[in-house]
């Protein structure tokens, strides 16, 4: 570390070199005026210049040289520019005094302005002033004009930063209802479209984790009603998109956007497309879900089964293994749905859906289920036993169970009827049919 004699010496002696120089340019630049409007401009623009040597070991000194070079040559140097928002964003970072941030503040949006008037390249240079708006916590309304104009002029060449600070501007002015939701939709259509222009090249890797946060921000108001005439417009113009395929997917699955009429049959084209330029699990999922959704079940479990094999994790196969019990559900194959459950169940733990899913198997199979003791009563019994089940193994599902228990108990025989065949509530009992299934007897 210099002492402040040793210091100074290699001020002086710095300068005494950058005065020299300076004489020199200002022989040959004076007419330009890069260095400053005379002769003399020119020296002690140069011997400013030298404030950079010491933003990291003396910030102070550093300022006070940079704000003489700023005044005297403001076209010397485009770094005077990038180096003056740093200086000043740290000042204001540190401050406490509001009222002297806020002034440091303003100082720095107007080294933004300056350097577009020095150096130009507008576009760019107000998405970065946009950005710092947004750090700062500058109008809403103020901060979206300027990103508005950035990415206007810039097109697919804006800067990752910029198309995030843009969604996040966006959403705060929905919030305070001075946009509405399809203006957020909006632009998020324009931010990805640019991030996914970006997807090769030097600067892949931050349009990617750009466009991941975007969508992570932009989710709650992506619902249906949304995704859906959103797919439908840019399919043809994204169909060969692998990155667009991918999301779109993910999106309309992710909202059971295929359960409507609408919204199966774009999730149907997408999903196929997909599936076509790169096989997964997910991709199979997709295809599964569009026979669902045509009552097509052997086919479902035909590429339900696919996602499965496909599958990397037991979470996914739990998943995939669960919808081929649904779709055996709902073609009534209920002995097919109940083993795939139980596999789904053993391969994610804490898992209570697939006892909620067998429940509703056996309650569904009262009308064909009985016995000939004891009605149909057998079904309901088992059925409640897998609702219980369900609750204990995830107590999130403690409701859904519950209201499932009441509304089968209501269908419990009286006391006096099991009497009538030599039992009573709280008996063992085999369910015969295809449950096959030890329970006790249930009465109201």
């Amino acid at each position: 570390m210099q002492h402040g004699s040793e210091k100074e010496n290699t001020i002086k002696m710095k300068r005494i070199t950058l005065v020299l120089t300076g004489l020199i340019i200002s022989l040959t630049t004076f007419g330009q005026g890069k260095y400053g409007a005379s002769p003399q401009d020119s020296i002690v623009c140069i011997e400013s210049l030298i404030y950079k040597d010491y933003l990291q070991s003396d910030p102070e000194l550093a300022h006070s040289l940079w704000k003489v070079a700023y005044k005297v040559c403001p076209q010397s140097q485009k770094s005077l520019y990038i180096n003056g928002v740093k200086i000043y964003k740290g000042l204001a970072k540190t401050e406490n005094d509001a009222v002297l941030k806020a002034t440091y503040l303003d100082t720095m949006f107007s080294i933004y302005d300056q350097r577009i008037e020095m150096f130009g390249q507008r576009g760019l240079v107000l998405g970065q002033k946009g950005q710092s708006m947004l750090s700062a916590k500058q109008d809403k309304e103020a901060t979206f004009l300027v990103l508005n104009e950035a990415i206007g002029l810039t097109g697919d060449k804006t800067q990752s930063g910029t198309l995030v600070a843009m969604m996040f501007t966006v959403i705060n002015l929905e919030k305070k209802d001075k946009k509405t939701a399809a203006e957020v939709v909006g632009m998020y259509e324009k931010t990805i479209a640019i991030c996914a222009a970006n997807k090769e090249g030097g600067n892949a890797a931050r349009y990617a984790k750009a466009s991941e946060k975007i969508n992570n921000i932009v989710v709650p108001y992506l619902d249906c009603t949304v995704l859906v005439p959103l797919a439908e417009k840019n399919f043809e113009t994204n169909k060969e998109s692998l990155d667009w395929l991918t999301l779109t997917v993910k999106l309309l699955r992710k909202n059971k956007c295929y359960e409507s009429a609408e919204g199966s049959v774009i999730y149907g084209k997408v999903a196929e497309a997909f599936f076509a330029k790169e096989p997964s699990a997910s991709g199979a999922a997709g295809i599964a879900t569009i026979y669902l959704g045509k009552k097509d079940y052997s086919k479902a479990v035909e590429w339900f089964e696919k996602s499965v094999t496909m599958s990397e994790t037991d979470d996914e196969k739990a998943d995939y293994t669960m919808s081929i019990a649904k779709a055996y559900s709902y073609k009534k194959s209920y002995s097919q749905a109940k083993s795939f459950a139980l596999k789904a169940a053993g391969l994610k733990k804490g898992w209570g859906a697939p006892y909620m899913l067998i429940g509703n198997c056996y309650a569904q199979s009262s009308k064909t289920c009985s016995d000939g003791e004891l009605g149909n009563f057998g079904p309901y019994w088992a059925a409640v036993d897998k609702y219980k089940k369900a609750k204990a193994v995830e107590a999130s599902l403690t409701s859904a169970a519950n209201k499932k228990i009441a509304n089968i108990s209501s269908r419990y025989p009286e006391t006096k009827d099991v009497f009538f065949y030599g039992k009573k509530s709280g008996d063992a009992y085999t369910v015969a049919c295809w449950i096959n299934e030890s329970t006790t007897i249930k009465t109201k």
